[in-house]
Protein backbone atom coordinates (compact mmCIF):
# COMPACT_ATOMS: atom_id res chain seq x y z
CA UNK A 1 0.00 0.00 0.00
CA UNK A 2 1.09 3.23 -0.84
CA UNK A 3 0.88 5.66 2.28
CA UNK A 4 2.16 9.03 2.95
CA UNK A 5 2.65 10.56 6.52
CA UNK A 6 2.31 14.29 7.06
CA UNK A 7 4.15 15.28 10.09
CA UNK A 8 7.19 13.23 11.85
CA UNK A 9 6.67 13.78 15.44
CA UNK A 10 6.58 11.12 17.75
CA UNK A 11 3.07 9.96 16.20
CA UNK A 12 4.57 10.39 12.69
CA UNK A 13 7.89 8.35 13.64
CA UNK A 14 6.00 5.97 15.05
CA UNK A 15 3.20 4.97 12.58
CA UNK A 16 6.00 5.10 9.70
CA UNK A 17 8.14 3.10 11.40
CA UNK A 18 5.59 0.21 12.23
CA UNK A 19 4.32 0.48 8.32
CA UNK A 20 7.27 0.72 6.54
CA UNK A 21 8.33 -2.71 8.85
CA UNK A 22 5.68 -4.27 7.55
CA UNK A 23 6.30 -3.67 4.14
CA UNK A 24 4.25 -0.73 2.76
CA UNK A 25 5.69 2.20 0.60
CA UNK A 26 6.13 4.89 3.02
CA UNK A 27 6.82 8.45 2.55
CA UNK A 28 6.67 11.17 5.00
CA UNK A 29 6.26 15.09 5.00
CA UNK A 30 8.16 17.52 7.17
CA UNK A 31 9.28 21.23 7.54
CA UNK A 32 12.21 20.69 10.66
CA UNK A 33 15.10 19.43 8.78
CA UNK A 34 16.40 17.75 12.38
CA UNK A 35 13.23 15.75 12.13
CA UNK A 36 13.24 14.83 8.39
CA UNK A 37 17.26 13.78 9.01
CA UNK A 38 16.24 11.50 12.28
CA UNK A 39 13.75 9.81 9.36
CA UNK A 40 16.47 9.15 6.73
CA UNK A 41 19.51 7.46 9.45
CA UNK A 42 16.22 5.37 11.41
CA UNK A 43 13.80 4.37 8.12
CA UNK A 44 13.28 2.98 5.31
CA UNK A 45 10.96 5.53 3.67
CA UNK A 46 10.96 8.48 1.27
CA UNK A 47 11.64 11.59 3.19
CA UNK A 48 10.24 14.84 2.00
CA UNK A 49 11.46 17.97 3.34
CA UNK A 50 9.04 20.85 3.44
CA UNK A 51 5.43 22.11 4.28
CA UNK A 52 2.52 20.30 3.66
CA UNK A 53 0.47 23.06 3.34
CA UNK A 54 1.48 23.50 -0.30
CA UNK A 55 0.29 21.15 -2.96
CA UNK A 56 3.65 20.55 -4.89
CA UNK A 57 5.25 19.62 -1.67
CA UNK A 58 2.17 17.35 -1.34
CA UNK A 59 2.73 15.79 -4.91
CA UNK A 60 6.44 15.25 -4.54
CA UNK A 61 5.53 13.07 -1.23
CA UNK A 62 3.19 10.69 -4.13
CA UNK A 63 -0.14 12.29 -2.35
CA UNK A 64 -2.42 12.13 -5.73
CA UNK A 65 -1.67 8.28 -5.63
CA UNK A 66 -1.84 7.47 -2.21
CA UNK A 67 -3.84 4.70 -1.09
CA UNK A 68 -3.57 6.68 2.48
CA UNK A 69 -2.60 9.37 3.92
CA UNK A 70 -2.61 10.23 7.53
CA UNK A 71 -1.98 13.76 8.60
CA UNK A 72 -0.69 14.20 12.07
CA UNK A 73 1.27 16.94 12.75
CA UNK A 74 0.77 18.98 16.19
CA UNK A 75 -0.87 21.90 14.92
CA UNK A 76 -4.92 21.36 14.36
CA UNK A 77 -6.06 23.68 11.54
CA UNK A 78 -2.61 22.93 10.18
CA UNK A 79 -4.13 19.53 9.54
CA UNK A 80 -7.63 20.37 7.96
CA UNK A 81 -6.37 21.99 5.34
CA UNK A 82 -3.38 19.80 4.76
CA UNK A 83 -6.51 17.21 4.71
CA UNK A 84 -9.11 19.38 2.20
CA UNK A 85 -5.57 19.25 -0.49
CA UNK A 86 -4.48 16.04 -0.19
CA UNK A 87 -8.63 14.88 -0.38
CA UNK A 88 -8.31 17.30 -3.94
CA UNK A 89 -5.41 15.78 -4.62
CA UNK A 90 -6.94 12.56 -5.65
CA UNK A 91 -5.88 10.34 -2.09
CA UNK A 92 -7.65 8.01 -1.92
CA UNK A 93 -8.49 7.70 1.77
CA UNK A 94 -7.25 10.20 4.61
CA UNK A 95 -6.88 10.06 8.65
CA UNK A 96 -7.08 12.97 10.19
CA UNK A 97 -5.62 13.96 13.71
CA UNK A 98 -7.32 16.45 15.76
CA UNK A 99 -5.94 17.39 19.37
CA UNK A 100 -9.15 19.29 20.45
CA UNK A 101 -12.30 17.62 18.05
CA UNK A 102 -14.08 19.93 19.71
CA UNK A 103 -13.48 22.43 16.55
CA UNK A 104 -15.90 20.06 14.57
CA UNK A 105 -18.73 19.88 17.64
CA UNK A 106 -21.83 20.48 15.59
CA UNK A 107 -20.89 20.94 12.28
CA UNK A 108 -18.99 17.00 12.16
CA UNK A 109 -21.03 15.75 8.63
CA UNK A 110 -20.04 19.23 6.82
CA UNK A 111 -16.18 19.45 8.03
CA UNK A 112 -16.14 15.56 6.58
CA UNK A 113 -17.89 16.40 3.24
CA UNK A 114 -15.74 19.95 2.84
CA UNK A 115 -11.98 18.41 3.96
CA UNK A 116 -12.67 15.07 2.62
CA UNK A 117 -11.95 12.82 5.81
CA UNK A 118 -12.51 8.96 6.42
CA UNK A 119 -11.69 8.95 9.83
CA UNK A 120 -11.08 11.65 12.22
CA UNK A 121 -8.39 10.82 15.60
CA UNK A 122 -8.16 12.76 18.87
CA UNK A 123 -4.97 11.68 20.68
CA UNK A 124 -6.59 13.41 23.76
CA UNK A 125 -9.78 11.74 23.30
CA UNK A 126 -7.83 8.14 23.35
CA UNK A 127 -5.05 9.12 26.32
CA UNK A 128 -8.19 9.69 28.24
CA UNK A 129 -10.29 6.60 27.53
CA UNK A 130 -7.08 4.67 27.89
CA UNK A 131 -6.56 5.80 31.30
CA UNK A 132 -10.22 5.55 32.36
CA UNK A 133 -10.23 1.56 31.25
CA UNK A 134 -6.74 1.21 33.19
CA UNK A 135 -8.44 2.57 36.39
CA UNK A 136 -11.43 0.52 36.03
CA UNK A 137 -9.56 -2.29 36.01
CA UNK A 138 -8.17 -4.09 38.95
CA UNK A 139 -4.44 -4.58 38.48
CA UNK A 140 -3.49 -5.14 34.81
CA UNK A 141 -1.49 -2.08 33.30
CA UNK A 142 -2.92 -2.69 29.77
CA UNK A 143 -6.02 -4.45 28.61
CA UNK A 144 -6.89 -4.83 25.13
CA UNK A 145 -10.17 -6.41 23.72
CA UNK A 146 -11.43 -8.63 20.98
CA UNK A 147 -14.18 -10.61 19.51
CA UNK A 148 -16.60 -8.27 21.14
CA UNK A 149 -15.16 -8.21 24.39
CA UNK A 150 -15.29 -12.08 24.69
CA UNK A 151 -11.33 -11.93 24.61
CA UNK A 152 -8.71 -9.73 26.39
CA UNK A 153 -5.09 -9.48 26.22
CA UNK A 154 -4.21 -8.64 29.16
CA UNK A 155 -0.30 -6.95 30.23
CA UNK A 156 0.75 -8.15 34.08
CA UNK A 157 4.24 -7.42 36.05
CA UNK A 158 4.89 -10.10 37.73
CA UNK A 159 5.73 -9.46 41.96
CA UNK A 160 8.34 -10.83 43.44
CA UNK A 161 6.22 -13.03 46.44
CA UNK A 162 4.00 -14.72 42.70
CA UNK A 163 4.33 -18.64 43.15
CA UNK A 164 5.18 -18.40 39.06
CA UNK A 165 8.94 -17.73 39.17
CA UNK A 166 11.79 -19.14 38.32
CA UNK A 167 9.54 -22.60 36.87
CA UNK A 168 9.47 -23.17 33.22
CA UNK A 169 6.30 -22.23 32.16
CA UNK A 170 5.04 -25.72 30.61
CA UNK A 171 5.14 -26.70 34.79
CA UNK A 172 2.98 -24.03 35.78
CA UNK A 173 -0.74 -24.72 36.98
CA UNK A 174 -2.32 -21.61 35.06
CA UNK A 175 -5.72 -21.47 34.81
CA UNK A 176 -8.06 -23.28 31.89
CA UNK A 177 -8.88 -20.79 29.34
CA UNK A 178 -5.08 -18.62 30.06
CA UNK A 179 -2.18 -18.63 27.37
CA UNK A 180 1.23 -16.60 28.00
CA UNK A 181 1.48 -15.01 24.70
CA UNK A 182 4.57 -12.87 25.33
CA UNK A 183 6.77 -12.05 27.74
CA UNK A 184 8.84 -8.41 28.31
CA UNK A 185 11.86 -8.04 29.86
CA UNK A 186 14.08 -4.82 30.09
CA UNK A 187 15.07 -4.31 26.59
CA UNK A 188 13.98 -7.51 24.89
CA UNK A 189 10.50 -9.07 24.18
CA UNK A 190 9.78 -12.34 23.00
CA UNK A 191 7.10 -15.08 22.13
CA UNK A 192 7.67 -17.61 24.99
CA UNK A 193 8.12 -21.88 24.93
CA UNK A 194 7.45 -23.79 27.37
CA UNK A 195 11.16 -24.21 28.85
CA UNK A 196 11.19 -20.46 29.34
CA UNK A 197 11.26 -19.17 33.24
CA UNK A 198 9.37 -15.96 34.07
CA UNK A 199 11.41 -13.59 36.71
CA UNK A 200 10.71 -10.91 39.20
CA UNK A 201 9.98 -8.06 36.86
CA UNK A 202 9.06 -9.48 33.82
CA UNK A 203 5.82 -8.19 31.88
CA UNK A 204 3.11 -10.98 30.98
CA UNK A 205 1.02 -10.23 27.64
CA UNK A 206 -1.69 -13.26 28.77
CA UNK A 207 -4.56 -14.26 26.30
CA UNK A 208 -7.89 -15.05 28.02
CA UNK A 209 -11.43 -14.61 28.61
CA UNK A 210 -11.92 -11.84 31.83
CA UNK A 211 -13.32 -14.22 33.69
CA UNK A 212 -10.13 -17.01 33.75
CA UNK A 213 -7.64 -13.61 33.49
CA UNK A 214 -9.56 -12.63 36.94
CA UNK A 215 -8.52 -15.79 38.13
CA UNK A 216 -4.66 -15.52 36.69
CA UNK A 217 -4.45 -12.70 38.56
CA UNK A 218 -5.43 -13.90 41.96
CA UNK A 219 -3.17 -17.19 41.78
CA UNK A 220 0.03 -14.43 40.51
CA UNK A 221 -0.71 -12.62 43.83
CA UNK A 222 -3.45 -9.72 43.44
CA UNK A 223 -5.23 -8.63 46.26
CA UNK A 224 -8.91 -8.30 45.57
CA UNK A 225 -10.20 -4.42 45.94
CA UNK A 226 -12.80 -2.91 47.20
CA UNK A 227 -13.64 0.76 47.08
CA UNK A 228 -10.39 2.99 44.97
CA UNK A 229 -8.93 6.44 45.72
CA UNK A 230 -7.63 7.89 42.37
CA UNK A 231 -5.37 11.18 42.16
CA UNK A 232 -5.05 12.77 39.10
CA UNK A 233 -1.95 15.38 38.64
CA UNK A 234 -2.79 18.05 36.18
CA UNK A 235 -6.65 19.66 35.38
CA UNK A 236 -5.83 20.08 31.47
CA UNK A 237 -7.34 18.81 28.72
CA UNK A 238 -6.63 14.80 29.31
CA UNK A 239 -7.26 16.06 33.17
CA UNK A 240 -10.08 16.56 33.01
CA UNK A 241 -11.59 14.67 30.83
CA UNK A 242 -10.56 11.68 32.84
CA UNK A 243 -11.60 13.15 35.78
CA UNK A 244 -15.37 13.79 34.72
CA UNK A 245 -15.47 9.70 33.09
CA UNK A 246 -14.12 8.43 36.46
CA UNK A 247 -16.88 10.55 38.36
CA UNK A 248 -19.60 8.42 36.47
CA UNK A 249 -17.61 4.89 37.75
CA UNK A 250 -18.95 3.61 41.16
CA UNK A 251 -16.65 2.98 43.87
CA UNK A 252 -14.07 5.56 42.87
CA UNK A 253 -13.15 8.40 45.11
CA UNK A 254 -11.18 11.18 42.70
CA UNK A 255 -8.97 14.01 43.76
CA UNK A 256 -7.34 16.07 41.36
CA UNK A 257 -4.20 18.48 41.52
CA UNK A 258 -3.57 21.54 39.48
CA UNK A 259 -1.18 24.33 40.01
CA UNK A 260 -3.12 26.68 38.24
CA UNK A 261 -5.87 28.72 40.64
CA UNK A 262 -7.89 29.24 36.75
CA UNK A 263 -7.82 25.64 36.06
CA UNK A 264 -8.44 24.66 39.64
CA UNK A 265 -11.13 26.46 40.15
CA UNK A 266 -12.96 25.84 36.39
CA UNK A 267 -13.02 22.32 37.15
CA UNK A 268 -14.19 22.62 40.65
CA UNK A 269 -17.10 24.31 39.68
CA UNK A 270 -18.15 21.57 37.32
CA UNK A 271 -17.18 18.68 39.56
CA UNK A 272 -19.59 16.06 40.04
CA UNK A 273 -20.01 13.01 41.64
CA UNK A 274 -17.11 11.99 44.38
CA UNK A 275 -14.21 13.76 43.62
CA UNK A 276 -11.99 16.96 44.88
CA UNK A 277 -10.18 19.32 43.41
CA UNK A 278 -6.66 20.77 45.55
CA UNK A 279 -4.37 23.53 44.13
CA UNK A 280 -0.83 22.75 44.22
CA UNK A 281 1.84 20.87 43.20
CA UNK A 282 1.89 17.40 42.65
CA UNK A 283 5.94 17.22 43.21
CA UNK A 284 5.31 19.05 46.42
CA UNK A 285 6.16 15.95 48.87
CA UNK A 286 4.97 18.02 51.61
CA UNK A 287 1.66 18.58 49.98
CA UNK A 288 1.26 14.75 49.29
CA UNK A 289 2.15 13.77 52.91
CA UNK A 290 -0.55 16.83 54.19
CA UNK A 291 -3.01 14.80 51.70
CA UNK A 292 -1.88 11.68 52.85
CA UNK A 293 -1.87 10.74 48.73
CA UNK A 294 0.15 7.38 49.70
CA UNK A 295 -3.00 5.77 50.85
CA UNK A 296 -4.70 6.07 47.18
CA UNK A 297 -4.79 2.88 44.67
CA UNK A 298 -3.92 4.41 41.33
CA UNK A 299 -1.50 7.59 40.83
CA UNK A 300 -1.61 9.15 37.49
CA UNK A 301 -0.01 11.95 35.85
CA UNK A 302 -1.07 13.87 33.04
CA UNK A 303 0.84 16.53 32.21
CA UNK A 304 2.28 17.72 29.23
CA UNK A 305 6.01 17.72 30.88
CA UNK A 306 7.39 13.98 31.01
CA UNK A 307 10.06 15.41 33.92
CA UNK A 308 7.66 16.37 35.64
CA UNK A 309 5.11 13.14 35.27
CA UNK A 310 7.85 10.77 36.45
CA UNK A 311 8.74 13.05 39.54
CA UNK A 312 5.45 12.71 40.82
CA UNK A 313 5.03 9.13 39.79
CA UNK A 314 7.99 8.35 41.75
CA UNK A 315 7.05 10.57 45.17
CA UNK A 316 3.84 8.89 44.92
CA UNK A 317 4.91 5.33 44.79
CA UNK A 318 7.33 6.08 47.72
CA UNK A 319 4.96 7.35 49.66
CA UNK A 320 2.94 3.83 49.07
CA UNK A 321 0.69 4.29 45.99
CA UNK A 322 0.00 0.73 44.91
CA UNK A 323 -0.17 1.49 41.01
CA UNK A 324 1.30 4.64 39.28
CA UNK A 325 0.28 5.87 35.59
CA UNK A 326 2.13 8.47 33.32
CA UNK A 327 1.27 10.29 30.62
CA UNK A 328 4.69 9.60 27.82
CA UNK A 329 5.25 12.06 25.36
CA UNK A 330 9.17 11.46 24.15
CA UNK A 331 9.51 8.30 22.84
CA UNK A 332 13.38 7.74 24.54
CA UNK A 333 11.52 7.74 28.04
CA UNK A 334 10.09 4.80 27.32
CA UNK A 335 12.74 2.62 28.69
CA UNK A 336 13.22 5.46 31.77
CA UNK A 337 9.71 4.86 32.77
CA UNK A 338 10.16 0.91 33.30
CA UNK A 339 13.91 1.64 35.13
CA UNK A 340 11.82 3.65 37.63
CA UNK A 341 9.17 1.12 37.91
CA UNK A 342 6.65 2.97 36.93
CA UNK A 343 3.68 0.42 36.73
CA UNK A 344 2.16 2.01 32.91
CA UNK A 345 3.15 4.86 30.83
CA UNK A 346 0.81 5.89 28.06
CA UNK A 347 1.59 6.80 24.23
CA UNK A 348 -0.42 8.97 22.67
CA UNK A 349 1.47 7.65 19.48
CA UNK A 350 1.01 4.19 20.02
CA UNK A 351 -2.17 4.58 20.82
CA UNK A 352 -2.93 6.31 17.58
CA UNK A 353 -1.16 4.09 15.87
CA UNK A 354 -3.31 1.51 17.26
CA UNK A 355 -6.14 3.19 15.72
CA UNK A 356 -4.78 3.92 12.16
CA UNK A 357 -3.50 0.32 11.62
CA UNK A 358 -6.88 -0.81 12.02
CA UNK A 359 -8.19 1.42 9.22
CA UNK A 360 -5.15 0.44 7.25
CA UNK A 361 -5.92 -3.56 7.77
CA UNK A 362 -9.84 -3.24 7.58
CA UNK A 363 -10.61 -5.33 4.46
CA UNK A 364 -8.17 -8.07 6.02
CA UNK A 365 -8.93 -7.99 10.09
CA UNK A 366 -11.08 -7.35 12.36
CA UNK A 367 -9.03 -4.86 14.57
CA UNK A 368 -5.61 -5.04 15.71
CA UNK A 369 -3.60 -4.15 18.81
CA UNK A 370 0.29 -2.81 18.87
CA UNK A 371 2.06 -3.76 22.24
CA UNK A 372 5.03 -3.15 23.53
CA UNK A 373 5.88 -0.46 21.98
CA UNK A 374 5.27 -1.87 18.60
CA UNK A 375 7.38 -4.63 19.65
CA UNK A 376 4.59 -7.24 19.59
CA UNK A 377 1.06 -7.23 17.71
CA UNK A 378 -2.47 -8.80 18.36
CA UNK A 379 -5.01 -9.78 15.36
CA UNK A 380 -8.43 -10.45 15.14
CA UNK A 381 -9.09 -12.09 11.74
CA UNK A 382 -11.53 -14.67 10.19
CA UNK A 383 -9.87 -18.03 8.76
CA UNK A 384 -10.41 -18.60 4.89
CA UNK A 385 -9.60 -21.93 3.20
CA UNK A 386 -9.48 -22.75 -0.37
CA UNK A 387 -9.86 -26.33 -1.49
CA UNK A 388 -11.23 -29.44 -0.23
CA UNK A 389 -9.76 -28.92 4.05
CA UNK A 390 -11.57 -26.67 5.86
CA UNK A 391 -10.36 -27.36 9.44
CA UNK A 392 -6.55 -27.14 9.84
CA UNK A 393 -5.13 -28.07 13.53
CA UNK A 394 -2.72 -25.46 15.06
CA UNK A 395 0.13 -27.10 14.30
CA UNK A 396 -0.57 -28.12 10.73
CA UNK A 397 -1.17 -23.66 10.44
CA UNK A 398 2.66 -23.74 9.68
CA UNK A 399 2.91 -20.29 11.38
CA UNK A 400 6.01 -18.48 11.55
CA UNK A 401 8.15 -18.83 14.97
CA UNK A 402 7.53 -15.86 17.23
CA UNK A 403 3.28 -16.40 16.64
CA UNK A 404 0.99 -17.85 18.25
CA UNK A 405 -2.86 -18.18 18.21
CA UNK A 406 -4.44 -17.64 21.46
CA UNK A 407 -7.88 -17.81 21.20
CA UNK A 408 -10.18 -19.87 18.53
CA UNK A 409 -14.14 -17.88 18.71
CA UNK A 410 -17.07 -19.07 17.24
CA UNK A 411 -20.79 -18.79 18.09
CA UNK A 412 -20.78 -21.08 20.57
CA UNK A 413 -17.83 -20.02 22.71
CA UNK A 414 -14.24 -19.31 22.87
CA UNK A 415 -11.44 -21.55 23.51
CA UNK A 416 -7.79 -21.09 24.39
CA UNK A 417 -6.05 -23.45 21.93
CA UNK A 418 -3.32 -26.14 22.26
CA UNK A 419 -1.50 -27.91 19.73
CA UNK A 420 -3.85 -29.76 18.35
CA UNK A 421 -7.13 -27.23 18.76
CA UNK A 422 -8.87 -27.41 15.19
CA UNK A 423 -9.39 -23.93 13.38
CA UNK A 424 -12.44 -24.54 11.16
CA UNK A 425 -13.31 -22.29 7.86
CA UNK A 426 -14.85 -18.67 8.93
CA UNK A 427 -13.47 -19.37 12.41
CA UNK A 428 -12.07 -15.78 14.32
CA UNK A 429 -9.03 -16.14 15.56
CA UNK A 430 -6.65 -14.26 18.11
CA UNK A 431 -3.12 -14.24 16.72
CA UNK A 432 -0.04 -12.80 19.08
CA UNK A 433 2.96 -11.88 16.82
CA UNK A 434 6.07 -10.45 16.35
CA UNK A 435 5.58 -7.48 13.67
CA UNK A 436 7.51 -8.67 11.06
CA UNK A 437 5.27 -12.10 10.72
CA UNK A 438 2.07 -10.30 10.27
CA UNK A 439 2.01 -10.67 6.59
CA UNK A 440 2.90 -14.30 6.68
CA UNK A 441 0.47 -15.02 9.23
CA UNK A 442 -2.37 -13.31 6.67
CA UNK A 443 -0.91 -15.37 4.24
CA UNK A 444 -1.87 -18.38 5.94
CA UNK A 445 -5.68 -17.52 7.05
CA UNK A 446 -6.58 -15.27 3.78
CA UNK A 447 -6.85 -18.43 1.72
CA UNK A 448 -4.51 -21.69 1.19
CA UNK A 449 -3.84 -20.93 -2.48
CA UNK A 450 -2.72 -24.64 -3.25
CA UNK A 451 -5.81 -26.04 -1.67
CA UNK A 452 -3.91 -28.68 0.52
Amino acid sequence: MNIAVIGAGEVGFHLADILSREGHRVSVVDSDPSKSRRLMESLDVQVVVGDGTRAEVLNSAGVSKADLVVIVTNADRTNMLVCALASRLGAKRTILRLNDTRLLEGYHYFYKQTLGFDVVLSTQDLVGDEIVGTVRENHALEVESFADGRVQVRRLRIREESQLLEKPIKDLELPRGVLIGGVSRGDSFNVPDGADTLLAGDQLYLIGTSENLDNFERIAGAKVLGRRSVVLMGAGGIGRQIARKLADVSGVHIRVIESDPVRAKALAAESVGDLMVLQGDATDIDLLIEERIGESNVFVATSGDDERNMVACQLARSLGVERTVAMVNKSSYRQIYDLLGIDLAISPRVLCANRILRFVRSTAIESVAVLGEGRAEVLDLQARFRGKRKERTIDQLGLPRGSVVGAIVREDGVTIPHGDSVVRDGDHVIVFSLPENVEEILGVFRADEEGN
